[in-house]
């Protein structure tokens, strides 16, 4: 059927020739969905099986009643066929011993005038020949017999559907006795077109009225159908709901049977569902705010070891996600903004006290392990499925713009989003932040220090972005910076 469907769309498309966003098309390509998602529903194919049933069950009673009176309209001429024979033979046996031929041609003028669909009726003797016939011309002759079917042969009447002339002809054979003496036959033809005309009658007729009473019939089984499929449908269509996300889903009850026991059922299941659905999202908010907590207590504990940079994640997790909403970053992304930067100096828990609280100039060594501190911090996310998304930008915050950073030389765009905007505010707090060999800069050096690296060091529109940000608190210094707020 979709293969159908979709050959059918094709066609229409190449007969128009319209682009496929034009509006005829959308129409014609909605008509086309539209008698898709019917002929795949419950209703329709319940319509068609009612509509099936009923065709063949009229079609089934229309052949039992046409043949029942085919048995009825024939045993009624066999009757009456019998009847006229028999009619025929009690006066004619006296007749036929009496030699009386004039009695015998006005017994069969008399029935033939009586009988208008009587083709012929013949007294014949034992040896065959014609005594009397409703046609003169033929008495003294031989009676010729004609091949046919056998009809019955009851009580010593014969009946037979002969063709005589290209006609069918009931045809009816009654011995005539006398003194229990067989002396001849009457032979009887009745026409079978006025039969035939009867029973074409009579078939029109049925089938005028099952015509009638069919579209009667499939419009009753297609409410039917609807009636049965459209508490389905609301089932249906509140499961997609559910599944949607859509809150308080009640279907409403539109019967007073099992589909109405099926459907308070699921009210109540979508009921439980809300309930559990409302309780997991306060577990997970609560199970997310833990986290967030121990990656801010681990973060604390991190910086808490400089005794001159403690806090420094914070602030700068804060200072990124202000870039962040610059950004127009989603709520989530601000979320993964904020745990990366707070996870973005783990590597250094490897890195001897001795080394980061030294006060003077670091040896090679010391600043090789200083470097390293991205690959540590790499290592340790990687042990757990749910912090692999920070890597990235853990691993490159000391990237710079120009390709000469560490640890993998990336440049411009290559360098991920994170990273861009940790790194800027990384290298903010360190400027501002005071060591024992210096004094923290000022704001506005730090501003200054921050656009003269602007393309080499940092990416060109994070440093405006950042700057942005920071000129909203000028006012009121309200974003915890480790530099007075000049």
């Amino acid at each position: 059927m979709t293969n159908k469907i979709q050959k059918i769309r094709q066609f229409l498309l190449d007969v128009v020739q319209v682009r496929p966003e034009s509006t005829f098309s959308r129409k014609t390509i909605a008509a086309i969905d539209l008698c898709k998602a019917f002929t795949h529903g419950i209703s329709f194919k319940l319509s068609l099986l009612i509509t099936f049933l009923v065709c063949v069950t009229a079609g089934g009673i229309s052949l039992v009643v046409i043949s029942t009176m085919d048995n009825v309209q024939l045993q009624s001429m066999v009757r009456r066929g019998a009847a006229i024979s028999n009619a025929a033979a009690a006066p004619a046996g006296y007749s036929i011993l009496a030699e009386d031929r004039l009695a015998l041609d006005n017994l069969t003028a008399r029935i033939s005038q009586s009988q208008p669909d009587l083709d012929y009726l013949a007294i014949i003797d034992n040896t065959g020949q014609i005594l009397a016939h409703n046609s003169l011309a033929l008495t003294g002759s031989v009676f010729q017999k004609s091949p046919g079917v056998p009809i019955g042969n009851e009580l010593g009447l014969n009946v037979r559907k002969v063709s005589r002339d290209n006609n069918w002809i009931y045809e009816f054979t009654v011995p005539i006795l006398f003194s229990g003496n067989q002396v001849g036959h009457v032979i009887t033809g009745l026409n079978a077109s006025m039969f035939a005309a009867a029973r074409s009658t009579a078939a029109n007729r049925i089938i005028m009225i099952i015509s009638l009473l069919l579209p009667l019939a499939i419009a009753v089984s297609l409410l039917l159908s609807r009636l049965f499929t459209y508490p389905i449908e609301q089932l249906s269509d509140g499961v997609a709901r559910i599944q949607s996300g859509e809150d308080q889903v009640i279907v409403p009850i539109t019967s007073n049977d099992e589909l109405a026991t099926l459907t308070r059922n699921f009210n109540k299941m979508a009921g439980t569902i809300e309930a559990q659905k409302r309780s997991l999202i306060n577990y997970s908010e609560d199970l997310e705010q833990s986290y967030a907590d121990i990656v801010k207590i681990l973060a604390a504990a991190l910086d808490a070891r400089d005794n001159y940079t403690y806090g420094h994640s914070s602030r700068v997790s804060q200072l990124s996600v202000a870039v962040g909403k610059k950004l127009q970053l989603k709520p989530y992304e601000l979320n993964e903004l904020e745990m990366t930067c707070l996870l973005h100096d783990i590597g250094k828990i490897n890195i001897p006290d001795s080394i980061l609280n030294k006060p003077g100039q670091l040896d090679d060594d010391e600043y090789q392990q200083i470097k390293d501190h991205p690959y540590r911090g790499v290592e340790i996310l990687d042990l757990t499925e749910s912090l692999k998304k920070y890597i990235p930008a853990v691993l490159h915050h000391h990237e710079w713009y120009d390709g000469s950073g560490y640890p993998e030389n990336l440049a411009g765009d290559d360098i991920p989003l994170y990273a861009r905007v940790l790194s800027i505010a990384d290298a903010y707090d360190a400027m501002t932040s005071s060591r024992p060999y210096r004094q923290g800069m000022s704001r506005h050096d730090a501003i200054a220090e921050l656009k003269s690296f602007k393309g080499r060091q940092f990416h060109p529109e994070m440093v405006d972005l950042f700057i942005d940000a920071l000129d909203e608190y000028d006012d009121v210094c309200d974003m915890p910076l480790s530099g007075r707020c000049l």
